[in-house]
């Protein structure tokens, strides 16, 4: 797994929930590849997405583990 970018989440975030669309500060827009529900509010987290052959993944700042997100 390689890194593919960093950035910030450009609003608030809310943790993971569903088919919520997070949109990063260069204006990609990337939202779950599949169900996942998990609670935590912050302002602008530091978020990387993560390359990993023909998948990508969100990490973000003070959440546990990376989530398997597509771009929209």
């Amino acid at each position: 797994m390689q890194k593919y970018k960093d950035s910030y989440i450009s609003e608030e975030f809310e943790g993971w929930d569903g088919d919520t669309v997070y949109e990063l500060d260069d204006g990609t827009k990337w939202v779950l590849a599949s169900y996942t529900y998990s609670y935590s509010y912050s302002y602008r987290p530091k978020a990387i997405i993560w390359r990993n052959g023909s998948r990508y993944y969100l990490e973000v700042a003070n959440m546990f583990g990376k989530q398997e997100v597509r771009q929209v």
